[in-house]
Parts: structure tokens; C-alpha cells; sequence
């Protein structure tokens, strides 16, 4: 019997309603995680699955090398997607590290976004503006992984006060703007605190909102 050729094998990944791609499909998504094979990903393994000579043994051979990593450390991270393209195959932990500092990037623009909505809603439900610099929405970000906190429950503890003393800053100045820098979300209350104070000493001249 001939042994089973590169095209024989590719054939069984992309076919074959047991195909050994069909379980992992089935094991990533048990996780949430969707995985699209591409056809020169599968050729790929196909390919190294020649050169195992067992057939289509070698077929699983290959698929537990390249995916061991990723079925491990993926189901405890933010990624929910990914694509087998040749260059995984070849490289799977230099894929895995691609995807994780994608999944990092990507939360943290969720993130920056949960941040910049909670400014709305203040403004929608108090009529005063506040708007979060790079450094405290990095500060929040920071904070809310460090403490396991969903970020948008770390802006409404941490400035649960803000709308009455910002509100008197506003009586007093006229003041309905205020830039949040990183001293107001590591010290938020002292950082209120000292707003109202200088508002009070001199209500001509807003007090400084931007922080140090």
C-alpha cells in the first residue's frame, strides 16, 4: 500500500466529518474560543504529517504539537478567536504570544471605553462634564485588573461623591468642566476635597482640575 500523500492527507483534515480539526473546533469552543482553519494552514500540517510516516496518525502527532500551548493558556484569556494560518503551524508559541498581546490591547480599548461612557453618563445625569486623561484611564485600567474589579464598578465607587462637591465647585465658579488626571484616581476624595476648598478661597478663579 502507498503510504498516504501530502494532498491524501489534507484531503482527511479538510473533509473528513471525524477529522482531527473537527475535535479541536469542538475543544476550543467548549471555551468559548472560535478557530477557522484556513486551507494553507492545514496543508501545513498535512505536510509534517508526511514527514511523521505514520499516516494519519501523523495527523494527530502534528495537531497535539501545534496546538498543545494554545489549549492551554488560551481559555484563561481574553482571546476569543484565532485563525490557523501556515505561519501558526510553523511557529505556534510565537502565534500564542501574538494573540495574547493583541487580546491586552484590544481589552484595554474596551476598557478606555467603559471610562470615557461613565464620563457621559455623569454628564448626562448631573450636567457637569468630566473628562478622564490617558493617565487616569491607564490608572483605572490598572486598578480595576489589579483588584478584579469590572471597571465600570471602580469609576462609580471611586467617584461616588464627585457630583455633590462638583456641583459646589459649579455654584461657586461656574466651573462645569473638569479634566480627571491620576491624583483624582488615586486620591479621589482628597483631590475633591481640595477642588471644593480652593473654590471656596477663591471663587473668581476655577480651581485647577488637571491634577499633577
Amino acid at each position: 500500500m502507498l503510504p498516504l500523500s501530502v494532498d491524501d492527507l489534507f484531503q482527511i483534515l479538510k473533509t473528513s466529518e471525524g477529522s482531527i480539526i473537527r475535535q479541536y473546533e469542538q475543544t476550543f469552543g467548549a471555551y468559548g474560543i472560535e478557530v477557522l482553519f484556513r486551507d494553507e494552514g492545514l496543508r501545513r500540517i498535512a505536510e509534517l504529517a508526511v514527514e511523521e510516516k505514520t499516516g494519519a496518525r501523523g495527523l494527530m502527532t502534528v495537531c497535539e504539537r501545534v496546538f498543545r500551548e494554545l489549549k492551554f493558556e488560551l481559555p484563561s484569556t481574553s482571546v476569543k478567536r484565532f485563525i490557523v494560518t501556515q505561519e501558526l503551524v510553523d511557529n505556534p508559541a510565537g502565534a500564542l504570544q501574538r494573540l495574547l498581546a493583541e487580546s491586552v490591547q484590544e481589552e484595554q480599548a474596551m476598557m478606555r471605553q467603559v471610562v470615557d461612557e461613565f464620563a457621559q453618563r455623569f454628564q448626562q445625569s448631573h450636567g457637569l462634564s468630566i473628562r478622564f486623561t490617558d493617565a487616569a484611564a491607564r490608572e483605572l485600567i490598572a486598578l480595576s485588573r489589579s483588584q478584579n474589579v469590572p471597571v465600570r464598578d471602580l469609576c462609580t465607587a471611586r467617584f461616588k461623591d464627585y457630583q455633590f462637591g462638583l456641583k459646589l465647585i459649579a455654584q461657586n465658579t461656574g466651573q462645569k468642566e473638569f479634566i480627571m488626571d491620576r491624583d483624582a484616581v488615586e486620591a479621589p476624595d482628597r483631590v475633591l476635597s481640595d477642588w471644593v476648598v480652593a473654590s471656596y478661597r477663591n471663587p473668581e478663579r476655577p480651581p485647577d482640575t488637571a491634577g499633577r
